[in-house]
């Protein structure tokens, strides 16, 4: 332990400045965490029927990682994402709000900018807010300090607020629902880049995120290439069956090409 915590605040000292001292150093499992290659992003943002593809064939290695769009909705309708997991986990204030406010205290910290500084360019913030609330995990300032450092977006088991502004922005968001009643002295940040769970599903650092309009899926890193090889493959196969549908095909040529036990 005392090993793990010393790279932290080694791995840590490397942003200087850029660090706002919004999270408690104790609290950050990991700043470096294997990340799945460029390549790989891209191959799965070339899938068509992204999540649905990806779904099926995780069935085939055992894992059920499907999020529907019934329980994080996506905030517009054409949003579409492929990135890796940063993991937040945000808990229900110690302290009652009513106090914090009334004491003028400041609230408890739910790691700010410094969340976004310690994220690279195209990775995909995921919040486990054990569904607190209704109150805001992420509001406007945040969304536009996300979109400029070049995240891919925000997955959130929880509300957000300034839906108008992360719409202007084009950020790409799921979430349970949207509410003006602010996260600040009610949550507060648990832990950064540990595991998480989002809508009964466990997150890693580093999983593939993969949205669409149906919702989302986790990729486990550790199958990722596997998984794309095969849904790469699979999509090839649908794009060959539809052609031949579209071009009246007869139900036997058409199983030819796909197994109607596979439709």
């Amino acid at each position: 332990m005392e090993e793990a915590e010393a790279k932290v605040r080694m791995d840590l000292a490397e942003y200087g400045d850029q660090l706002l001292g919004l999270i408690p150093a104790e609290r950050i499992r990991q700043v470096r965490f294997e990340r799945p290659s460029a390549a790989l992003i891209e191959g799965f943002k070339r899938l068509c029927d992204l999540t649905s593809t990806v779904a099926d064939i995780l069935d085939t290695f055992g894992y059920d990682t499907a999020i529907a769009a019934s329980d994080l909705s996506p905030l517009r309708d054409d949003q579409r994402i492929v990135g890796p997991a940063v993991t937040i986990r945000h808990m229900a204030a110690r302290v009652a709000p009513a106090f914090h406010l009334a004491q003028r205290k400041p609230p408890p910290q739910l790691g700010g900018r410094d969340q976004i500084t310690l994220c690279e360019r195209g990775d995909v913030m995921v919040i486990d807010a054990r569904g607190i609330g209704p109150a805001s995990s992420f509001g406007g300032l945040m969304a536009t300090s996300m979109k400029s450092a070049g995240l891919e977006g925000l997955i959130v088991d929880g509300w957000v607020r300034d839906a108008r502004t992360m719409r202007t922005l084009g950020l790409n968001v799921w979430a349970r629902g949207t509410t003006p009643r602010t996260g600040k002295h009610r949550m507060e940040l648990a832990e950064f880049n540990g595991p998480v769970e989002i809508a009964g599903v466990q997150i890693r650092p580093g999983d593939i995120m993969v949205g669409d309009s149906d919702g989302v899926i986790v990729v486990p890193l550790e199958v990722a290439a596997q998984v794309l090889e095969q849904a790469t493959a699979a999509t090839e196969r649908e794009e060959r069956l539809v052609a031949a549908l579209e071009s009246g095909a007869s139900p036997r040529d058409a199983a030819a090409i796909l197994p109607p036990t596979k439709w």
